[in-house]
């Protein structure tokens, strides 16, 4: 006799079954396929540090943001495969004073040391004799910044220059202020329109005073290819931040970067179309809730 069951009792068919099982198993791998966003930090500084922003300071900061990967201002000459390429006699000829590493070359470097799974890169342009460019540039804006001074002393700027000269210099004379005081303090999150703000007015105010009066003559050329570098210069920047971003998931970074990127970087994030990629968090939210350190 053939007995038959209820169909309240009755199986699925094999190819049913399949079915449910490869749906449930998709959903599962979609899930975890969905990339996190990257918890990103910034740290602007000062790189020839202070008083009270060295190496120490930096790295206590480091240790207790524990980052993953921590992204610095230099090009990949300086930084590969992860790590600060080694130069024999370094260390040596910093503690001699011989040789003035940026705060944060040295400060990734001992992070390094402790937390061998750190990845260092680098996210800044390659600058052929970069030494030599940035010891001929500090030179050339002291001396313009000199010359701007003697002609708005000389009262040979109309009302109109005058006005601007002289709100620029109050707001920037507050802004190099700030870079004597702690890395908590130069990292306010305040401070970022006043850095807006400054280089809105390099680019427009003081470049029009340079261009127009002849004392500054001299300048023009350098002050125009400086401006336009600036720009080009951040374009890059964040080009290999998104990169970076892009290439990890759900990972602690770091950026550490001289105090005037720091914005353009900050506006570069706070795009929507960045929001699946990093989530921006403050250097003080950073430091109240740090990651679980694991070294």
């Amino acid at each position: 006799m053939n007995l038959k069951l209820p169909m309240a009792y009755k199986p699925y068919s094999n190819w049913k079954i399949w079915v449910v099982i490869t749906s449930l198993l998709i959903a599962a791998y979609s899930a975890s396929a969905e990339p996190s966003p990257n918890r990103v930090i910034i740290l602007g500084t000062k790189h020839n540090g202070n008083k009270l922003v060295t190496v120490k300071s930096m790295l206590q900061i480091i240790e207790r943001i524990n980052p993953d990967i921590i992204l610095l201002e230099f090009d990949s000459s300086v930084i590969k495969n992860c790590s600060i390429n080694k130069v024999w006699g370094a260390k040596t000829a910093e503690f001699l004073g011989v040789w003035n590493n940026p705060i944060e070359y040295r400060a990734a470097r001992k992070f390094k040391e402790l937390k061998d799974s750190v990845c260092l890169a680098p996210f800044d342009i390659y600058i052929p004799n970069r030494k030599n460019y940035i010891s001929y540039t500090q030179l050339m804006e002291k001396s313009h910044q000199e010359t701007l001074l003697r002609v708005y002393n000389e009262g040979l700027l109309n009302a109109s220059d005058a006005n601007d000269y002289n709100s620029y210099t109050n707001i920037n004379n507050a802004f190099l202020g700030l870079l004597d005081s702690s890395l908590l303090r130069m990292n306010n999150p305040n401070l970022t329109d006043t850095i807006q703000t400054i280089i809105y007015k390099e680019k427009h105010a003081i470049r029009r005073i340079t261009m127009n009066y002849p004392a500054l003559q001299p300048f023009s050329n350098w002050y125009n290819a400086q401006v336009d570098f600036w720009d080009e210069r951040s374009e890059a920047i964040n080009k290999k931040i998104w990169n970076e971003l892009n290439a990890n998931s759900n990972k602690t970074i770091l950026i550490i970067t001289g105090l005037l990127h720091k914005s353009d970087i900050e506006n570069f994030l706070k795009r929507k179309e960045l929001a699946s990629l990093c989530t921006l968090i403050s250097l003080k939210e950073a430091l109240v809730n740090p990651p679980i350190a694991d070294f």
